[in-house]
């Protein structure tokens, strides 16, 4: 990485308070402004100062990188707590990652097997060809012959947590309302400290190979005497990733078929596992030549408890049947919506929930839905999620709907 990298908690400290500071100054202009302006005028804005904020932010988390840049980049998934100008430009934090140079590569797979690469495999390629914010991946050979790959933590990544958890409460305090903001970044970084454990993660592929159970699906095998808490060493998976497959042009049918497998291991994950893969990356998609599809990078799941997965599932039955007043009977069943709202406010939320369930139902309303056939479907939605972020500080955040809402939402991303 970088010499530049902060990774000191005072130096780390200081980077953050400077873009907190900024930010702050931007949104009191707008609130200073606010009463002497029009409706028009107050929208317009309020877009500005988020997108001058985002902008601002995103100059910071370059600075910080490591788990501060994930937890941003996890938050701009969540396009009902930040303005949309915002989530867009937080999402370049998913292409800005530096890697390690070939010194450091070595000296972490030292570090984590007590070995040299060269020691440990037959042959191992010193330039990743994957890689993320928190760590990157290598293409190996074991001595057996066996294709590898091999996943490399960022040093100094896990110990930044908690740091860095502080930190993005303050950053992102002026965009936020405060309880939306604790309940979402304690989640995410739930998921964070189970990420940065290779050893978890590996326990994690163990699982959904031995339970998933998906004809068309296929799971890397972990090599233990080759993992280590930042490292990770597993079969590679042969293919494309999915990305780099559809921009061959694989026909129709193709597609539909692999749209048609991803859509049942994400149904089977919820409704029979109650455990979903919660990265939905194209990334992580790997497609072979038999449409297979590997499945890869298990740092990132989500177990969700049976109540819950009980309550979900009536909650989609009654928007797949288009019943608008039990979709929103479901959500104060599961405590989204507080008792002690007034009447107006009440009405407006159960106004946003049967967009929300008219928007989603849609889905189910003929045996295939064809998205060429609905352009607009995932702006509609996005539209309908901009006015429930209007009234989200009315609304408590349930955390198991976090990682699967953002899940089902990056494949209808990816279907589309």
């Amino acid at each position: 990485m970088p010499n530049d990298l902060p990774t000191g908690r005072l130096g780390r400290t200081l980077a953050s308070g400077r873009t907190v500071a900024k930010v702050g100054g931007k949104m009191l202009t707008y609130y200073a402004k606010r009463p002497f302006l029009s409706p028009d005028q107050r929208t317009q804005a309020r877009e500005k100062a988020a997108l001058e904020s985002a902008r601002t932010l995103f100059q910071g988390l370059s600075l910080l990188r490591g788990t501060a840049l994930k937890m941003a980049q996890q938050l701009s998934l969540e396009t009902d707590l930040l303005p949309e100008a915002a989530c867009r430009e937080l999402a370049k934090a998913c292409h800005q990652v530096p890697p390690l140079n070939r010194a450091l590569v070595r000296r972490v797979v030292q570090a984590g097997l007590g070995r040299p690469p060269e020691a440990v495999f037959a042959d191992f390629e010193l330039e990743a060809f994957a890689a993320a914010s928190l760590g990157q991946v290598h293409r190996a050979v074991g001595g057996d012959g066996k294709p590898l790959a091999v996943k490399l933590q960022y040093p100094g990544i896990a110990k930044s947590i908690e740091s860095d958890l502080s930190l993005l409460r303050s950053m992102f305090g002026p965009l936020i309302e405060r309880e939306q903001l604790r309940t979402t970044l304690d989640e995410i970084a739930a998921r964070l400290r189970e990420e940065v454990d290779y050893l978890q993660e590996a326990d994690n592929l163990r699982y959904f190979a031995q339970h998933l159970q998906l004809e068309a699906v296929r799971i890397p095998q972990v090599q233990a005497d080759l993992t280590a808490p930042a490292v990770l060493t597993t079969t590679l998976m042969p293919g494309r990733p999915l990305d780099e497959w559809l921009h061959g042009h694989p026909g129709q049918a193709a597609i539909d078929r692999i749209a048609g497998q991803l859509n049942s291991m994400m149904i089977k994950s919820i409704y029979e596992l109650g455990v979903i893969h919660a990265d939905p990356n194209p990334g992580n998609f790997i497609i072979a030549g038999d449409l297979t599809i590997g499945l890869v990078d298990f740092g990132c799941i989500k177990r969700l408890p049976p109540d819950f997965v009980e309550q979900y599932r009536l909650m989609v039955a009654a928007v797949a049947h288009q019943e608008d007043d039990t979709h929103f009977q479901r959500m104060v069943d599961l405590g989204m919506v507080p008792p002690d709202l007034d009447q107006a406010t009440l009405q407006r939320i159960e106004a946003v929930s049967s967009e929300l369930s008219d928007w989603f139902g849609s889905l189910f309303a003929d045996p295939i839905f064809d998205f060429r056939a609905h352009p607009d479907f995932i702006s509609q939605g996005k539209a309908v999620l901009r006015r429930y972020h209007d009234l989200y500080r009315h609304l408590k955040v349930i955390p198991d709907f976090i990682f699967l809402d953002r899940t089902r939402y990056g494949l209808l991303r990816l279907f589309e």
